[in-house]
């Protein structure tokens, strides 16, 4: 199978990725903001950007940043969590409060209406 057409080689990578932009232009309907997260306008200056941001680095490799906000994600989440069984500690002391208010009137209430029962002897 032959090609439409032989592709011309851009003698920079910058002009190689301008032809490639203009080929998904065509191609593919995508946003001008799409095509600039793929293929960005300036592509050596963003990959030599890239490479000096990864040169001054400290030399670790591992994103403390991520770990630690997982670390915090996980403190604000068991002080949630402790919260919720703060609250419900107090939910559940006020039910069994109510519980035993509700057993005391329910004796009353019992009392009550065995002394208004009449006797069987009568």
């Amino acid at each position: 199978m032959e090609a439409e057409r032989k592709p011309e080689f851009a003698d920079t990578v910058d002009n190689e990725a301008d032809r490639i932009r203009e080929i998904f232009k065509h191609s593919f309907p995508q946003s001008e903001a799409d095509l600039k997260r793929l293929i960005p306008e300036d592509f050596t200056d963003t990959v030599a950007q890239r490479a000096e941001t990864a040169r001054s680095g400290t030399g670790d490799e591992f994103d403390w940043s991520i770990t630690l906000a997982n670390v915090e994600a996980i403190v604000d989440a068991s002080q949630a969590s402790r919260a919720l069984v703060l609250a419900a500690e107090k939910r559940a002391e006020i039910a069994e409060a109510k519980a035993r208010e509700a057993v005391h009137w329910l004796r009353m209430l019992h009392k009550a209406v065995q002394k208004g029962l009449p006797d069987k002897a009568v």
